[in-house]
């Protein structure tokens, strides 16, 4: 009974993805990147709290959660979905070994690249920005800071684990996959990878957190000295 159902519930998102491939894409990576903020977030330790009855109740939900999946339907798939149609027009199966190496370099060194990129950028975003004024030039300035600071110390590590994982995931979608569902296969394959960057980027800012009002109270206590 289970079977028949997963399997009616797939030939009828199959359909979806045929008849609306980016909505249907969006929808999926929103609800995987969702996923990935909320892991993240519980293996971080990253509770919010919230009363309810006067009862004080602990949960993962706040603007991050809606951030990232914004995110993964509005920013992410776009742009892995445009740019893998490019890639699967240019190698048009059946492929030979020889375009195959091609396709796995092309995309390599053009969407795995980018992703990273927008990815470690978000998060820097969502993870250290405060609107602090109402002018829009110095708040652009602040995200631009924001961004290239959070590129500087994370996109080399975001991009390296990115590139082994998207080696390999290709590796199976061209032996294994239909073109048309490279997009969902990466998702559910970035949805992993993505939990354990989400993760690992969390730690650091909280550490950096840290060491900043441990540096601050420093300063206050030798000005109270003085």
């Amino acid at each position: 009974m289970a079977a028949v159902t997963f399997q009616s519930l797939n030939a009828q998102y199959l359909a979806y993805l045929m008849q609306y491939p980016l909505l249907t894409k969006s929808a999926t990576s929103g609800v995987f990147n969702g996923l990935n903020e909320t892991v993240s977030s519980i293996i971080t330790n990253e509770y919010k709290e919230t009363k309810i009855c006067g009862i004080k109740v602990k949960h993962v939900f706040s603007a991050k959660l809606l951030k990232m999946i914004i995110y993964g339907a509005l920013i992410a798939t776009p742009i892995s979905h445009n740019m893998y149609a490019v890639i699967n027009k240019i190698y048009k199966p059946p492929l030979t070994k020889k375009q195959k190496i091609l396709q796995l370099l092309t995309s390599l060194l053009t969407v795995t690249p980018t992703i990273s990129a927008c990815f470690v950028s978000w998060i820097s975003i969502i993870n250290n920005y405060q609107r602090t004024s109402c002018n829009p030039i110095a708040e652009l300035r602040k995200i631009l800071f924001i961004v290239k600071a959070g590129l500087k110390k994370g996109y080399l590590p975001v991009l390296k684990s990115s590139l082994t994982t998207s080696f390999f995931a290709l590796l199976v979608a061209q032996n294994f996959i239909r073109p048309e569902l490279w997009v969902v296969f990466f998702n559910l394959v970035y949805f992993c990878l993505g939990t354990y960057q989400n993760t690992k980027l969390k730690k650091l800012q909280k550490q950096q957190r840290l060491a900043e009002s441990e540096k601050l109270k420093e300063m206050e206590e030798k000005e109270k000295k003085n």
